[in-house]
């Protein structure tokens, strides 16, 4: 039901939060670990998988509206990055770099609620009748 109210896009919306949720927990978990020798960053993936997505050709039900379907979206998943430089201990966590994605994830994460909320903010004011 919340698919047609909010136009398709809530699982899209929905997705990108858990992706921001997940990569929140992943960056905790390297910046806890970085000084345990041999400990890999984790990174979460899911823009890369759903551009990918993107690209392939989608079938609409009305020129203007494209809407992809819930089923096609990709499931964000932490993994261990492979080529991330590695320090002498074997450590590949970069705090720096840790505390930028931490960032700019909290950014991320605070205009995809600002978007849901705005949205149920709608409905809310056109349920309500507009305040009449």
């Amino acid at each position: 039901m919340t698919d047609k109210l909010f136009g398709g896009h809530y699982p899209l919306l929905k997705g990108a939060l858990h992706a921001c949720a997940l990569r929140q927990e992943a960056i905790a978990h390297n910046i806890a670990n970085v000084n345990t020798p041999g400990y890999r960053r984790v990174d979460v993936s899911f823009e890369e998988l759903l551009r990918s997505v993107q690209q392939t050709p989608l079938r609409a039900t009305n020129p203007r509206h494209v809407v992809l379907p819930p089923a096609r979206l990709p499931v964000p998943q932490a993994a261990p990055e492979a080529d991330a430089p590695m320090r002498p201990d074997g450590n590949t966590v970069d705090i720096d770099y840790e505390m930028a994605q931490l960032a700019e994830n909290q950014i991320r994460f605070h205009a995809l609620s600002q978007l849901i909320t705005g949205r149920y903010q709608s409905l809310k004011t056109v349920i309500t009748g507009g305040g009449r």
